[in-house]
């Protein structure tokens, strides 16, 4: 019998194109740190699978060593697959993996018992409004074994007295294929396909505003849905925050109304059962990755390893027996700053900070001056450079991912991790010179790195100084 049963992997980006055709698959290889590289991760292609229309499976080899994001048609979304795993006991032998078509026959099971089910929502105007009508959802069902290709139509619910999706029309929010299993590919799959990439808004917009010239065939949402009332009344709550967030036409009053705007971004649950057993995944569908080479300091595993595994770091025995691991661990993150580096507009957001320094300093009445100098000031121009202090940081970051060169300055100074990287803290308002420098996490505060990220920097740079002698 199956014992247990679980989809791979728990949770997927899916990311939107107006292309046919999927984005090949591709891996990150070792960083370019070669004495005149980039520093940066270098995208390397892998074999891809695909889909055809009738389900059939097939593996596509890369071509060359190009990735290839965007064609004629706009950028290539990337569709994840869901793969059924389990473990599981035949003829007393006890077996974990994929679910396969030969583990459902000893079990007298074929695909058609297998379910699938897939929940989607755009939740985002609800989110602001709070009102059920602004729901935007999509179902979709099928069995193991019908493999053509099912859309994900987003409708406001049945029962909305003011429906922000009118009745007989839908939202594309993407689709689902379970692929037809074969001798290659045995495994029990679905494929997520995201939307687009399109913005949908009322019948009266053009009557509201010149701006957003959507094509007619997008212009098909209520004019009097609670979202197009919607109206975030400065400090009245943080479901906006930071502000901006949602496209609107300015009052006399100071605050904006929403125009009524809809994306075809959405995220849900992916469903499978086999028999009485029933294993969930998540699906995220994002925006395209316009850097791909470029990874961010904090990714979402740093964000899940911090709720965790956070005191692992803080055992002294986590940094002695594993000095190695730790230091790679520790230049992958620097390594990861460079990369941000290249993905900022440095010099903008520092003088961003500055302002929103000096707005925080005026509402409390404290020292603007003080507040200004909290940040860079206006670098030297180089020669040649635009953006003459993203060149700087970038040049020091240079440095950084050799581990030698990182020892030396923790050796020099000690004190090097507590002065110059901003420790997890909350609500602080300032901006400051600490890294990451100038930029604004999603709580409207100036980032910072995970909790778990710190503590490991200020452990490992401990046991950096632990054989140097005071004072050298």
């Amino acid at each position: 019998m199956i014992e247990k049963l679980w989809l791979y992997p728990p949770l997927a980006f899916a990311r939107l194109g107006p292309s046919p055709t999927p984005c090949e698959n591709y891996r990150y290889g070792p960083n370019d740190l070669t004495p005149r590289g980039t520093g940066k991760t270098v995208a390397l292609p892998a074999p891809s699978l695909v889909v055809a229309a009738d389900g059939t499976l097939t593996e596509r080899s890369p071509q060359g060593n190009r990735v290839q994001f965007k064609d004629e048609h706009g950028w290539r979304p990337i569709c994840p697959f869901f793969e059924v795993h389990g473990s599981w006991v035949i003829d007393g032998v006890r077996g974990e993996g994929p679910v396969t078509t030969e583990v459902l026959d000893a079990f007298g099971l074929t695909p058609a018992d297998v379910r699938w089910k897939v929940d989607v929502a755009n939740l985002k105007a609800h989110q602001c409004t709070r009102a059920d009508d602004d729901r935007i959802d999509a179902t979709v069902e099928a069995a193991g074994n019908e493999h053509r290709k099912r859309p994900l139509e987003g409708r406001s619910p049945q029962a909305a007295a003011r429906p922000l999706v009118p009745p007989g029309r839908h939202i594309p929010l993407g689709s689902v294929q379970i692929p037809r299993p074969n001798a290659a590919f045995p495994e029990l799959r679905l494929r997520f396909t995201p939307a687009a990439g399109l913005v949908y808004g009322p019948t009266s917009l053009l009557q509201i505003t010149g701006r957003y010239p959507l094509p007619a065939e997008q212009l098909f949402l209520s004019p009097n849905s609670h979202w197009r009332e919607f109206n975030a009344a400065a400090g009245s709550d943080r479901r906006t925050a930071p502000s901006g967030l949602y496209a609107g036409a300015a009052e006399p009053n100071g605050t904006t109304t929403s125009l009524g705007l809809v994306d075809d971004v959405c995220d849900g649950l992916v469903t499978v059962t086999v028999g009485e057993l029933t294993a969930r995944a998540r699906v995220v569908v994002t925006p395209p990755d316009f850097a791909p080479d470029r990874r961010p300091f904090t990714s979402l595993a740093d964000g899940l390893a911090d709720r965790v595994k956070r005191a692992e770091v803080r055992d002294p025995a986590y940094i002695s027996e594993n000095p190695q691991l730790t230091a790679l661990e520790v230049r992958d993150l620097f390594e990861r700053a460079l990369e941000a580096m290249d993905a900022v507009n440095v010099d903008a957001q520092n003088q961003r900070a500055t302002g929103e320094n000096i707005d925080t300093a005026q509402s409390e009445g404290s020292s603007i001056a003080e507040a200004r100098a909290r940040t860079f000031p206006p670098p030297v121009p180089l020669t040649g450079i635009v953006l003459a202090l993203a060149e700087h940081g970038r040049r020091k970051h240079r440095r950084f991912p050799a581990l030698e060169v990182l020892e030396d300055l923790i050796r020099e100074q000690p004190d090097f991790i507590q002065r110059f990287v901003r420790p997890p803290a909350t609500e602080d308002p300032w901006y400051d010179r600490r890294m990451p420098v100038a930029v604004r996490g999603s709580d409207a505060f100036p980032m910072h790195i995970t909790r778990r990220q710190y503590d490991l920097l200020v452990a490992w740079a401990r046991s950096v100084r632990a054989n140097v002698k005071e004072g050298s």
